[in-house]
């Protein structure tokens, strides 16, 4: 058998070698399972690189070996080898982390500046979506607040978050995240972002729920931020207990007084900061303010005099201080307010009239005037300036220095400016200056102007000017008649066929202008202009007017030896004139004249008069002559002789008749007288004339004399009366030259007369106000009749106040018909063509009450009469804005016509209407005078109701009125009886109004009523002016029937007032009808009180 050998065991040497020859195999092939790759480099950065570098030679592509080697240069600061190896790794997540890291690390070592690096690493970091801890500490380190919130927000760590939001300066975002999460550990933090988000509201809640109640500051900051003053208020008023004279806490607490409603209580707090301050000027201006704010105007005005001193006011503040000052009537202070205005060159606009006006309430015209002088020197003169200058001065009548004012006036050079300035020149008898002064202005409107260039012009006799001022003042309004007559005198001086011509050629005649032409006519001799108005006049043969022309032509007649047209003519004339005495005596010289014995006889028989005139006198001497009626004859011309004995026509007649009777002696004895008396020339034989053929005489006499010399001769006839009343001026007693200027509208004269101080204080009185110086009549009136006044002072008084002085009044009317009450406030305020009146009301009816503001303006130009008015009723419900327009127009002496037009006006119509509707209308009216005592007055009217919430029509229908009145008394009463019809044509209407209640019914039906009644009445008048010195009252009364509804009714008006004081009224007015326009009985109350001021 072989044995078997026994094995060989191996060295552990040649194990050792073995494992390492296979190591080393197996690391040159499989370097990476040798030795495990975790995140984390070792310290031996040498070894890592050497290996990295190694394992990357054998595996290029392993992206987390090269990202190993990326973050070792990284750490090695080695920026370029990094950025070398970061190239080489593909896009991702991994390289964008390391670019980060590189970035990082590059911006810390060039100094962690903010430049373009450190806006690459943000925008990096920013675009990074997937973060760990790394980045989220680098982007801290860089100060991405907001990344780093929303990181923590995203990753529900919202506390952090709203820390990080709050250092990003995004406490909105913080806001919200501490109002999910608030606690009394994070409530302070929480407060801190409520106020940064603007946000105090929300503080203030968290501080009241989780803040230390006795921090009384700390509450009082965040009450006041969150505007919670009653909270404010106490933490405040708790500080200031503890440190009473605490000026900050003073001052805190008084604003919050203020804020809270309590001025009284801050103007205490006030009080004691100023008597500290005395200086402070911000004090005093909240003092001023609150002394407003508590309506103590006066106190405020105190307060504003110190700032204003202290030049401490704005240009608002002085505008309410003078609004303050002008409310309380201290128009001294308001005076004070405009002086400082104006020394600093802020008065502007209508300040400086603003300023005048209040200089004129004080009535002190020496402090005005120095005021306008002020104003000059700092601000220069000026159009207002000057205007008002020369204003005062008028008002003043400072006559001397309105002359002097002149040569220098920078001022409007409108009509009245230059009637002030040229009055001051004519009343000193400079007529041609105060014609140079009107001359400065070639165009205007204004009739008084012209007509003082007119009167001017006379005083110095340029004609040409006056002419063309009458030419001027005609194309304003038709001239007056002796206007007319001096326009055409001058227009056509010594050319009467010219002025013949130009009246032919008026498009229409007035009568006077036709009586003007059959006079022209017949002086110029014109046959055929005179066969022309003869014809004229036959076309209104039956005009009673046109009497005089017919007199003219039958004397004309007469002188061409026409009896036969004479004596038509002049019967025509005795018809029309309704047998006038002059027109018969005519007659009476006519039939003498062509011995028309019928006429004659009959004239002796109707006329003969124990008494006649001296002309009858003389024409029935002469009829009993030709009548051979001797003893007549002698009476009459005995009467004559006896009444005029140089007139020696008489005495021959007188002297034949007494011979027919036998008187020889006497008659002889007569004779022998008038051959040493008998006229030897022309002119007494024109006396001669005159006398016994009286003013049949003087058309032929005027043709071959002058008014000069014919005028002693013909006294009696209207030209020589004209003639004689001019010449006569010169002699008359003063009183009687002023009736006599302003009977013949000469107003220029009676200033003359006022300037030569030669009247009596109530003649001068008299003059002022006829002259249209109300201020100057009643300034006057004040210093002259100091004593007593008679009731010829008092009614002159009376008469300037009606035209120049305003007035207030209050009216209460508990009963203002259907069920309304209403009370008013009225103040008029009049001017030279017509008055305004402001009204303030308070309407009470169908639950629709409200105020009611009304503005109206009554106006008179000429013929025209106008009267506006807007109003508003401010409903509670429903509310109204209506506007009115009444229109007439003086169509002749007689008749009146109208149209008025009504838009959204208010109607007591019924009680519905009056409250929810409102009233369009256009009434056409007509009033027309048949007499003296007759009257008649006619309407025609379309009306349309429609509601006030909507504009909806309610009603459409026409409206038709009629009245026809006699005055039994004219006056002391005024007794009236009349006649009336009313009646309405429209659709019954049965319709709701819709009310914030209920629906109210409107039920209406047409309405007729015919009535009769009769008025009584005072002269006075209960509405302003009042004038009279005796009670006003006023009566009436009427009963209708009602005849679609058959009813009777009664309706009574009755009103009284008295003065009280004197220049005022107390009045009581009541009304009552028995059935309205809707079947109801209605009763009216009104108590009234006026004052004029």
């Amino acid at each position: 058998m072989n044995a078997k050998k026994r094995p060989q065991l191996i060295s552990v040497k040649t194990i050792l070698a073995i494992l390492a020859v296979s190591c080393f195999a197996l690391y040159a092939l499989f370097p990476h399972t040798l030795f495990f790759e975790d995140d984390e480099l070792s310290q031996d950065y040498t070894f890592e690189k050497s290996y990295l570098n190694a394992a990357l030679n054998t595996e290029p592509d392993n992206e987390k070996l090269r990202a190993k080697l990326v973050e070792l240069h990284i750490g090695l600061s080695e920026y370029s080898q990094a950025t070398n190896e970061l190239e080489k790794l593909p896009r991702g997540e991994r390289k964008a982390t390391l670019e980060i890291k590189l970035l990082y690390s590059l911006w810390l070592a060039s100094g962690a500046n903010i430049d373009d690096r450190f806006e690459e690493l943000s925008l990096k970091i920013g675009a990074h979506k997937n973060w760990n801890e790394q980045i989220l500490t680098i982007a801290k380190a860089v100060g991405l607040n907001a990344k780093v919130a929303q990181y923590y927000q995203k990753n529900k760590q919202p506390l952090l978050a709203a820390d990080y939001w709050l250092s990003a300066g995004e406490p909105d975002k913080a806001l919200a995240i501490y109002k999910t999460n608030i606690n009394a550990d994070i409530a302070a933090k929480a407060i801190e972002a409520a106020l940064g988000a603007n946000n105090p509201i929300q503080a203030y809640a968290w501080w009241k729920t989780y803040g230390d109640k006795a921090d009384v500051k700390r509450t009082l900051y965040l009450a006041n931020l969150a505007g919670n003053t009653e909270d404010a208020a106490q933490a405040i008023e708790s500080l200031l207990k503890a440190e009473p004279n605490n000026t900050d806490y003073l001052t805190k607490a008084m604003h919050l007084r203020l804020a809270n409603g309590n001025a009284k209580g801050a103007e205490q707090l006030l009080a004691k900061l100023l008597l500290q301050s005395p200086d402070d000027k911000e004090l005093h201006l909240l003092n001023w303010k609150i002394k407003r704010w508590q309506n103590k105007p006066k106190e405020a005005l105190r307060e504003f005099k110190w700032l204003m001193s202290n030049k401490a006011v704005t240009p608002a503040m002085l505008t309410d201080s003078i609004n303050d000052a002008t409310a309380l009537y201290l128009y001294q202070d308001a005076n004070d307010i405009y002086e400082y205005k104006a020394q600093n060159r802020s008065l502007k606009g209508n300040g400086f009239a603003n300023w005048m006006q209040a200089n004129e309430f004080i009535g002190n015209t020496k402090q005005e005037l120095n005021n306008i002088e002020r104003f000059e020197q700092i601000n220069g003169k000026s159009v207002l300036s000057q205007y008002w200058k020369a204003k005062v001065l008028h008002d003043t009548g400072n006559l001397k220095a309105l002359r002097v004012l002149w040569p220098t006036y920078k001022g409007p050079k409108n009509e009245e400016d230059l009637l002030w300035i040229a009055r001051a020149f004519w009343l000193e008898d400079d007529f041609a200056t105060a014609l140079q002064v009107l001359k400065s202005k070639q165009q205007s409107s204004d009739d008084e102007f012209w007509s003082a260039n007119v009167d001017m012009a006379t005083r110095v006799k340029d004609k040409a000017h006056e002419l063309y001022a009458l030419e001027q003042l005609q194309q304003i309004s038709p001239l007056s008649v002796g206007d007319m007559l001096h326009y055409q005198q001058l227009r056509f001086e010594g050319r009467p066929q010219e002025l013949l011509d130009y009246l032919w050629k008026s498009e229409s005649q007035t009568d006077r202008q036709l009586i003007q032409i059959a006079l022209l006519s017949t002086q110029v001799n014109d046959a055929k202009s005179v066969a022309r108005i003869h014809a004229e006049l036959d076309k209104q043969r039956y005009n009673k007017a046109l009497y005089p022309a017919w007199l003219i032509l039958s004397n004309w007649y007469q002188n061409q030896s026409d009896l036969n047209s004479a004596y038509t003519t002049l019967n025509r004339a005795a018809k029309l004139s309704e047998y006038d005495s002059d027109v018969v005596l005519a007659q009476g010289w006519l039939a003498l004249q062509m011995h028309d014995t019928v006429m004659i006889s009959r004239i002796l028989a109707r006329y003969s008069q124990s008494d006649p005139s001296y002309a009858w006198t003389q024409l029935l001497a002469s009829l009993s002559i030709h009548e051979k009626s001797y003893n007549s004859a002698y009476f009459y011309l005995r009467k004559l002789a006896i009444a005029d004995p140089s007139d020696l026509t008489t005495l021959v007649n007188l002297a034949d008749v007494m011979k027919q009777l036998g008187y020889y002696a006497n008659a002889a004895e007569l004779n022998h007288y008038l051959l040493q008396h008998l006229p030897k020339d022309k002119y007494a034989y024109r006396g001669l004339m005159f006398r016994w053929a009286g003013a049949m005489a003087v058309p032929h006499l005027m043709q071959l004399n002058t008014m000069e010399g014919l005028a002693p001769d013909t006294i009696g006839e209207p030209q020589t009366n004209w003639w004689l009343a001019r010449r006569a001026a010169q002699k008359l007693e003063p009183w009687q030259k002023l009736q006599l200027y302003m009977t013949n509208g000469e107003f220029n004269k009676a200033k003359q007369l006022i300037a030569e101080g030669s009247l009596s204080k109530l003649d001068e009185l008299n003059a002022l106000l006829y002259l249209k110086q109300p201020y100057a009549t009643m300034q006057r009136w004040y210093e002259e009749l100091t004593g007593e006044a008679n009731e010829s002072q008092l009614s002159l008084l009376r008469n300037a106040r009606a035209s120049y002085f305003r007035a207030l009044e209050i009216n209460l009317s508990p009963e203002a018909g259907l069920n309304s009450s209403q009370y008013d406030v009225n103040v008029y305020f009049p001017y030279a063509n017509g008055q305004w009146k402001l009204s303030l009301s308070n309407q009470q009816n169908l639950d629709n009450n409200g105020l009611l503001f009304a503005i109206e303006d009554k106006m008179t130009f000429g013929r025209w009469y106008f009267d506006a008015k807007i109003d508003s009723h401010q409903g509670s419900l429903v509310s109204r804005q209506g506007f009115s327009l009444d229109s007439r127009y003086q169509w002749d002496s007689r008749t009146q016509v109208g149209l008025k037009l009504e838009y959204n006006v208010e109607n007591r119509q019924s009680e519905a209407l009056l409250s929810y509707a409102q009233l369009d209308k256009a009434t056409a009216y007509v009033n027309y005078n048949i007499d003296g005592r007759q009257n008649v007055q006619l309407s025609a009217a379309a009306m349309s109701f429609s509601r006030r919430s909507d504009g909806s029509s309610l009603i459409n229908g026409q409206e038709y009125n009629a009245r026809y009145q006699y005055s039994i008394l004219k006056d002391r009463p005024i007794w009236n009886a009349y006649f009336s019809a009313q009646w309405q044509d429209f659709e019954r209407v049965n319709a709701l109004i819709n009310t914030e209640s209920r629906p109210l019914r409107v039920d209406l039906q047409p309405f007729r009523r015919f009535a009769l009644g009769t008025s009584f009445a005072s002269t006075g008048s209960l509405e302003p002016p009042y004038l009279g010195a005796s009670p006003s009252w006023l009566f009436d009364i009427s009963t209708g029937y009602q005849t679609l509804n058959d009813t009777v009714d009664v309706s009574v008006s009755s009103g009284a007032g008295w003065s009280v004081l004197g220049d005022d009224l107390f009045k009581l007015q009541l009304g009552y009808q028995s059935s309205n326009k809707v079947g109801n009985s209605d009763t009216q109350l009104q108590l009234g009180y006026y004052v004029h001021f």
